[in-house]
This record gives structure tokens, C-alpha cells and sequence, in this order.
């Protein structure tokens, strides 16, 4: 009897064991899976993130630092071209004249003109601040003076010469009256005789006063008019600030006439404003302005630029002072350039740039932004002549780290 309870009791405690044994292969199990899809998820996490892009790929163009210029003028349609003094890829200075325009002859002579009329109105400036700008006035007056005392001087003589003939026709009439006068008494001439005296004394006096009047009505009219020129000839000497106030105007209005003239010789030259090289020529000798390319077209091909069309989607990645690596679509130029991320542009647009895929599911009007990339200096020489130019640029992911297996 208490042998069966001892195996009933084994018995019991087996089940309890097998039991529990189970549980614990459960358990062990349950973990094993959990620490299974635990390493497993970190594997997938990374081999994403060492199958990650390292760059964002980008179509792009080649131009010079601060892009192409098309360098026209002010009244382009009015404007002709008579001389082109550059050729392409001529390298040109800023401010250098590389077009003459329609006219410039003609300003030029223009300008000759009113150069003299400057040195003119210098020289009477000169003239009038040394007083010699009335000099053949001055002889006039002079002249006029002593005409004046000249003519006093002898129309004085002829007045006095007169005065002397009536003078003495008034004595001998004076004369002829006083002898009358005794004889009319006695009856030795007749009263006729005697009145014919009188009136001959008469007449003398009367001729004798008309030639003292006549003097003297000479000596005042040419004296006063000798005085009024001989202040007018004092006046004449003088140097008004007046006269010169006015010679200085005169040279302000053709120095001013010059400075337009100049102004407009100025607008028939075209000139650069920034040194760089020509790139195109579009309007030749004799041709109107081309009103929508200009004349020339320009840039500052010692400094080349890529500009990268990257997707909206990928703008996040890029950065600015990223490595970027340049290479040509098409093979116009071999190896690969290096540049650095200079620029992100602020607005979203449409692509401009085809992939030249004949693939119809493709989207040519995908949004981009585009991405201003400035090439290495030693990289810039190779392709100073490849503005346009349509290439593929990588660009790097700046500072984030890339993690990999172990």
C-alpha cells in the first residue's frame, strides 16, 4: 500500500516535469524567434542604408560666372552697325569698345565743332578780363574826339573870321552913316542917300551879332559832344564785371555743349561692361541691332559654372558646399570635372532640360530646382569654350554618414 502511493506520487511529480519542460522549450523558442527577427530587421535596416544613393543626379549646362550677356543698345532698332572691332573668342576688357555704331562720324565732327567753340569763348573770356575786348572801340572813340576838336577848332576860325569881315563892314558903315549924318543938314546929300546909310549900319550890326551867335552856338554844341565822348571813351576803358560775368557764360554754354556732344558720341560706341570673352557675334556690319540677341554675346568664361536641374524631391539632399562631379551627356569633353554646390535657387520650376529618352511614361514638366554649381579653377580652362554645353552632374550628400555591414 505505501509502495502504490510512493509510485503514484512519482507519477505525478513526472507530469509535472514533462509540463513544465514544455513550457520552457516554448519560451526558449518564442525568444530565439523574437532575437531572429530582431537581427534580421537590423540587416534589412542596413543594407537600405548602404544601398542608399551617395548622389543626387542631375541634368545641367555650362555657362560663365554670371551668365551669358547679350550686350545690345538703348535704341537698338534705330541703331545700325558700321564696325565690329572684335571677333569670337576674342578676351576683352571692361569698358572696352568692341561695336562703332551709325553716326559716329558725324558726332565725331560734332565734336571738333564745339571744342572750338570752347577755345573761343576762352579766348574772348581773356580778351575781356584784360580789357582788350574794346580796343577797336576804344580807337573809334578816339577818333571821334579828335575829329570833334578838329572840327571845333576850325569851324572856330571860319566864326571868327566872320566876326572880323563884320566887324569891319559895321566900321565902314558906321563911317558912311556918321559922314551922312553931318551932310544931310546942309543939303549935300539927299534924305534917300542919308536912310540907304543908316540902314547898311543897321544891316552891319545885325550881321555882326549873327556871326558872334553863330560862334558861339558852334563852340557849345561841339564841346558838349566832345564831353558825352569822352565819357563814353572812359566808360569804354573800363572793365565792367558785367562784360566778363557774361564771357564766363558764354564759355559755361559751350563746355556744356561739348560735355552732350560727347554724351552722344559715347552712345554710337558699345563697350563691355565686364572683361570676359566673346562668345557670338549676332549683328554684322551694316545690320540693324538685333533687337532680341544683341550684338554680342558675352561671359566670363574664366569662371565656369554648372547649372543642374535637380527634381524637387531630391532638393533636400543637396546642400550648399557639397562636392559635385561634372561629366558631358554627349562626350564634348573627356574625364569629369570637379565643382563644389555654390547655390540653390528659391523658386520651383519646369524642367528645361530633356533626358532624351524616348520613353512616353516620361515627365518633361517635372518640377525642379535648379542648382548653381561653380567648377574647380583648373577644371574651368577645359571647357571655357563650352558654354551650353549640356551635362550630368552628381552631387555628393554633404555630411551625412553612410553606415555598412560588419
Amino acid at each position: 500500500m505505501s509502495l502504490l502511493k510512493s509510485c503514484c506520487r512519482l507519477k505525478h511529480y513526472l507530469g509535472l516535469i514533462a509540463k513544465c519542460s514544455t513550457v520552457l522549450s516554448l519560451l526558449i523558442l518564442t525568444n530565439a524567434c523574437e532575437v531572429d527577427s530582431q537581427a534580421q530587421t537590423e540587416n534589412e535596416e542596413i543594407t537600405t542604408q548602404v544601398n542608399r544613393p551617395k548622389q543626387v543626379v542631375a541634368l545641367g549646362t555650362l555657362i560663365p560666372k554670371g551668365e551669358v550677356i547679350k550686350l545690345s543698345v538703348a535704341n537698338a532698332e534705330d541703331s545700325r552697325v558700321n564696325q565690329i572691332l572684335v571677333e569670337e573668342g576674342d578676351r576683352v576688357a571692361e569698358g572696352q569698345v568692341i561695336a562703332i555704331l551709325q553716326g559716329f562720324e558725324n558726332r565725331q565732327r560734332d565734336l571738333e565743332e564745339a571744342e572750338k567753340q570752347v577755345e573761343l569763348a576762352q579766348a574772348k573770356l581773356e580778351q575781356t578780363r584784360a580789357g582788350e575786348t574794346k580796343q577797336a572801340e576804344l580807337a573809334a572813340q578816339r577818333a571821334n574826339i579828335s575829329r570833334l576838336e578838329s572840327q571845333l577848332r576850325n569851324e572856330t576860325v571860319e566864326r571868327q573870321a566872320a566876326i572880323a569881315s563884320a566887324e569891319a563892314q559895321l566900321r565902314q558903315a558906321q563911317l558912311t552913316y556918321d559922314r551922312n549924318q553931318t551932310l544931310q543938314p546942309e543939303g549935300a546929300i539927299t534924305q534917300q542917300a542919308f536912310d540907304e546909310a543908316k540902314e547898311q549900319l543897321d544891316m552891319a550890326k545885325a550881321t555882326l551879332n549873327e556871326r558872334k551867335a553863330q560862334l558861339n552856338n558852334t563852340k557849345q554844341t561841339l564841346e558838349a559832344e566832345i564831353t558825352q565822348e569822352k565819357e563814353n571813351l572812359a566808360e569804354l576803358s573800363e572793365i565792367r564785371s558785367v562784360d566778363v560775368r557774361v564771357a564766363e557764360i558764354e564759355l559755361e554754354r559751350a563746355i556744356i555743349a561739348v560735355e552732350q556732344v560727347k554724351a552722344d558720341l559715347e552712345d554710337t560706341k558699345v563697350k563691355v561692361p565686364i572683361s570676359g570673352q566673346i562668345l557670338r557675334i549676332n549683328t554684322r556690319v551694316g545690320e540693324q541691332v538685333n533687337t532680341q540677341q544683341g550684338i554680342v554675346e558675352l561671359g566670363r568664361t574664366d569662371e565656369m559654372y554648372a547649372i543642374a536641374e535637380v527634381y524637387e524631391t531630391d532638393i533636400s539632399k543637396v546642400s550648399i558646399g557639397q562636392p559635385a562631379v561634372i561629366s558631358s551627356e554627349y562626350g564634348g569633353f573627356g574625364g569629369k570635372l570637379q565643382g563644389t554646390v555654390e547655390h540653390l535657387g528659391l523658386q520651383v520650376g519646369t524642367k528645361q532640360l530633356s533626358e532624351g529618352s524616348q520613353d512616353p511614361t516620361q515627365d518633361e514638366n517635372s518640377r525642379i530646382v535648379e542648382v548653381k554649381i561653380r567648377i574647380a579653377p583648373e577644371d574651368s580652362k577645359k571647357v571655357a569654350g563650352l558654354t551650353n554645353m549640356k551635362v550630368r552632374v552628381e552631387i555628393g550628400e554633404g555630411n551625412q554618414p553612410l553606415t555598412t555591414n560588419h
